[in-house]
């Protein structure tokens, strides 16, 4: 029996990059966020992007979200998801998409999921037209 046949290496779980809507939906226990979602949400493990935190703490400070980003960080934490940190070359990234889309947060969690090999959870219709393992909420 070849040696590489003999012992089975499982793939590493897939990791989900959720969108700052998929969050609050999530967070607030919205209907919009359908069970499909919610099921494959609570198998697989989830990251929430600093860029989601950011955008919370100006939509809200604009009065234009409910929830703090203290709170907003605190709960998708204590649900179980996962920091993800934004670097440079994250950053530079979202100058080479295409400008199909112009909201900069929701470019750079694309140029996340694109570089870091996750799959995106996005109800935005913008969002299929990028080259990235999407999942449409």
């Amino acid at each position: 029996m070849p040696r590489s046949s003999r012992w089975k290496v499982d793939p590493p779980p897939m990791r989900l990059l959720l969108d700052t809507q998929i969050l609050i939906w999530w967070l607030l226990d919205d209907q919009r966020l359908r069970q499909p979602t919610r099921a494959l949400m609570a198998s697989h493990p989830c990251l929430v992007s600093v860029a989601s935190v950011w955008e919370v703490a100006i939509k809200h400070r604009l009065g234009r979200l409910p929830i703090d980003p203290v709170r907003f960080r605190d709960e998708c934490l204590a649900a179980g998801a996962s920091l993800l940190v934004i670097s440079d070359a994250h950053v530079i990234e979202t100058g080479q998409l295409p400008a199909i889309h112009e909201d900069p947060f929701d470019r750079l969690l694309i140029a996340q999921a694109r570089m870091e090999g996750l799959m995106a959870v996005s109800a935005d219709a913008h969002w299929p037209a990028y080259d990235l393992h999407l999942h449409r909420a």
